[in-house]
């Protein structure tokens, strides 16, 4: 399937979970291999106020529609192994 860019553009990100991130703000192209490398995802309603912008690696990326994209969670999928208690004073 392929989206155009005007359709890519504004559409809803969400996680895995359905938490509403924010809405594709634009998109970043490798030219040398002519894929898309990051999505930039605008979390505000309005630019400068209450506006965040989370980059969203295109390895994040579970699935695109043209209804919207999900991405994973961002959570630890596994345990992290072998790390030394520190002693408490």
């Amino acid at each position: 399937m392929i989206i155009p860019s005007s359709q890519l553009v504004n559409l809803p990100v969400y996680t895995q979970n359905g938490q509403h991130l924010g809405r594709v703000d634009s998109f970043d192209i490798d030219i040398d291999n002519n894929k898309i490398t990051k999505y930039h995802v605008r979390t505000g309603l309005i630019k400068g106020i209450w506006h965040q912008e989370l980059l969203v690696d295109q390895s994040q990326v579970v699935s695109i529609s043209k209804e919207k994209m999900v991405v994973e969670d961002n959570i630890i999928k596994e345990p992290i192994a072998n790390l030394a208690a520190s002693p408490i004073d």
